[in-house]
């Protein structure tokens, strides 16, 4: 008879597939970031550049932030929009079909499966991650291949040949390099597996208190490896396209940290209450509190070797890496998801080894993670109630005309071309393509929000009238938005 335990999987990956599936192609939730149109406008903004390569047949690396920032992202949608089209939905399932991939992995794992399966609810179900894990953006994507690396760590620790686990310890450290080169925000993570390594190796010397070099070796490769991915990312991405990168670059990072210790002190204060410690996030902060107590009394204590340290250790340091975002000036929710999944996995990694080391009480902590998974659900009944489709609406309408080799300009604008074929580009007032955007990109059609405040006055600025210069206007109603749809005449682009 074929074991129930074989299917699980199987099972648990189609049970998360089915609760994404009412919202692959609805707006992005309301709650996700109430005062940031974020997920709005970056899901069409991040692959916007790719996509005109693939319907135009044209590429600029300078007429969008996002390729310099993640060119591996980019070039991950570049097959599946060549093949299935530049719709928003391949765009969502490339990272929700990624995110299953990695899921599966570590269910399929006999030694991982409960990781797995907690860490499904604790991080994967959590609302923001949830939402995120089918939003065509790279935040999910990095996760992911940061978890493969971890994965890889893992087998690592397992393989007793030499050169496989080399080979094995260079793929956890190519991963965490996929994952910067997805979003250069994360260049931090490169150290994730040397750092790894280095506690693990350091736990194998004091515990047989003597120093071998098959203690530290795993530490050494990967700092080799990692040295040698970042070189490349170094002198074949950052330094051929420098002077852009670092244009790019000081705006996404300037004024982020306070100038002095007491502002510094008092964003982490302001930040701590009034996002950390509030309900979208307090259950989480106060169960990790709970659960970090526990695995420090645990490991302590404990005399038997611990099954699961390997993922303890790798996620409390992705948590204290991710630590430097708390006192940000600018900390919208979408900069805290790699921390909040990091602190889903600890907590995955303390309940699957308490579950292994105290089997008799192991319906106590499966009871305690599904109070958490049905906390979670509360938040996904609250989701699938307000989910809007007003984005949906934009494109449907534009789709009715002609608009293949035509230009569309503005930060919305490649959110709601998806089924248009057309070429779009952002405009943002000293910043990006505000230069004469008229004269220069001969738009067709102009979107804005009806007081400019999404390229910060662009076209005000500089004595631009959109309604002078136009046929006529189309407003549409978008969440927090009024979005005005101008239709340029054709003397004023001639």
């Amino acid at each position: 008879m074929v074991s129930v335990k074989k299917y699980v999987p199987v099972f648990i990956i189609v049970i998360y597939f089915i609760l994404q599936l009412p919202f692959l192609n609805a707006d992005p939730d309301k709650r996700v970031d109430p005062l940031m149109r974020h997920a709005w406008t970056d899901e069409g903004l991040y692959s916007s550049q790719i996509r005109n390569f693939v319907d135009q047949g044209s590429f600029d690396i300078k007429e969008n932030s996002t390729f310099v920032r993640g060119p591996v992202f980019n070039l991950i949608q570049l097959p599946f929009f060549y093949f299935f089209g530049t719709s928003l939905l391949t765009g969502r399932l490339i990272v929700l079909g990624l995110t299953l991939l990695v899921l599966f992995l570590f269910l399929k794992k006999e030694k991982l499966r409960y990781v797995g399966l907690f860490m499904a609810v604790f991080s994967l179900l959590e609302f923001h991650i949830f939402q995120f894990a089918h939003y065509s953006m790279a935040e999910l994507i990095c996760i992911n291949f940061i978890l493969l690396s971890l994965y890889f760590i893992i087998i690592a620790r397992e393989q007793k040949v030499a050169y496989k686990k080399t080979l094995l310890i260079f793929f956890s450290a190519f991963f965490l390099f996929l994952s910067y080169s997805s979003k250069v925000q994360y260049l931090y993570v490169g150290a994730f597996a040397p750092a790894t390594f280095f506690f693990l190796s350091l736990n194998d010397a004091v515990v047989n208190r003597k120093f071998k070099w098959d203690y530290f070796s795993g530490f050494f490769w990967s700092v080799l490896f990692s040295g040698v991915l970042a070189g490349v990312y170094y002198f074949l991405w950052f330094l051929p396209n420098k002077e852009f990168y670092l244009y790019v670059m000081s705006s996404e990072t300037t004024a982020r940290f306070g100038s002095s210790l007491k502002e510094f002190w008092a964003d982490t204060r302001f930040n701590y209450k009034y996002i950390f410690w509030t309900k979208d996030f307090k259950i989480i902060v106060a169960h990790f509190y709970l659960i970090l107590l526990a695995g420090m009394v645990f490991f302590i204590l404990k005399r038997k070797k611990a099954v699961h340290s390997t993922i303890a250790i790798f996620s409390l340091i992705w948590i204290v890496f991710e630590l430097h975002k708390i006192p940000m000036k600018y900390l919208p929710n979408q900069y805290l998801l790699s921390l909040f999944f990091a602190t889903g996995l600890f907590t995955a990694s303390i309940y699957s080894e308490l579950v292994i080391y105290f089997r008799k009480f192991r319906y106590i902590f499966f009871g305690m993670a599904l109070l958490i998974c049905v906390y979670n659900l509360s938040w996904y009944v609250g989701a699938y109630k307000q989910r809007t489709f007003q984005l949906r609406e934009i494109n449907n309408y534009l789709s009715s005309f002609d608009l293949k080799d035509k230009t569309i300009i503005g930060p919305w604008a490649a959110s709601v071309t998806w089924k248009s074929n057309s070429k779009t580009l952002p405009v943002w007032d000293n910043y990006f393509n505000w230069k004469d955007p008229i004269t220069n990109y001969k738009p067709t059609i102009v979107i804005t929000e009806s007081d400019e405040r999404d390229s910060d006055a662009a076209y005000k600025n500089h004595g631009i009238d959109l309604n002078q210069i136009s046929d006529s206007c189309k407003t549409f109603d978008v969440w927090n938005y009024k979005l005005a749809l101008y239709w340029i005449k054709k003397e004023a682009i001639n």
